[in-house]
């Protein structure tokens, strides 16, 4: 039989396993994120995919070009925060609505240029 700190101890260790265990998470394709107008001025020529992942999230579509050039397409819908500023909520989501596009090309997962319509 084990001293009562230690089934103590185990018995926290179970439950912590289990709680972990039972966390949803959200597969990232799924997940919205809100950035600001700003954000999309930020992707340069010459950035990296790893960038562009970190401000923007995995995009809906990523289509390979002729002459290795490869096109991202995130889905955005404007809003206004309540400061009044553009806010455009990156919708990963195939059946969201999408009032804009972004889009990101890169050739040898460089960005050459970046434009939202």
């Amino acid at each position: 039989m084990l001293p009562s700190m230690s089934r103590l101890v185990l018995v926290c260790l179970v439950a912590a396993a289990a709680a972990l265990g039972s966390c949803g998470s959200t597969p990232l394709a799924t997940r919205n994120i809100d950035i600001g107008a700003q954000t999309l001025d930020r992707i340069e020529p010459g950035s990296g995919r790893k960038f562009v992942l970190y401000l923007l999230g995995e995009p809906r579509e990523k289509v390979q070009l002729d002459d290795g050039l490869e096109l991202w397409t995130w889905a955005l819908r404007e809003r206004k925060s309540s400061g009044g500023a553009v806010v455009y909520r990156v919708e990963s989501d195939p059946k969201a609505r999408a009032e804009r596009r972004a889009y990101v090309e890169f050739r040898d997962g460089r960005v050459l240029r970046a434009w939202r319509d």
